[in-house]
């Protein structure tokens, strides 16, 4: 007895491994792409990072970051205030 392959056989599996070959093939490209897109869109971001901001966006950053500050003040001068008034009337407040 001998462990050959007949011919049908060996036509059926070079058939058969052909797509499975592409398929891998295939699998390889799209993730060597991925890689490569990946490393292009973190490139435009380290370029996007570094620039600064329109002058009027940072005018308006500005102005809402002092306003934020105003307003803190002005909820603490209130806390200070309704603590004062719970003291003084006894009242629980939460």
């Amino acid at each position: 007895m001998t462990n050959r392959i007949d011919a049908g056989a060996a036509i059926k599996v070079a058939l058969w491994s052909v797509p499975v070959l592409f398929g891998f093939g295939a699998m390889y490209q799209s993730l060597a792409g991925s890689s490569a897109q990946v490393a292009e869109v973190a490139a435009g971001l380290e370029q996007h990072e570094d620039l600064r901001a329109h002058p009027v966006t940072e005018e308006r950053i500005n102005t809402i970051l002092t306003e934020q500050r105003a307003l803190r003040e002005d909820v603490a001068d209130q806390a200070v205030a309704l603590g004062a008034i719970c003291q003084a009337t006894g009242a629980i407040c939460r």
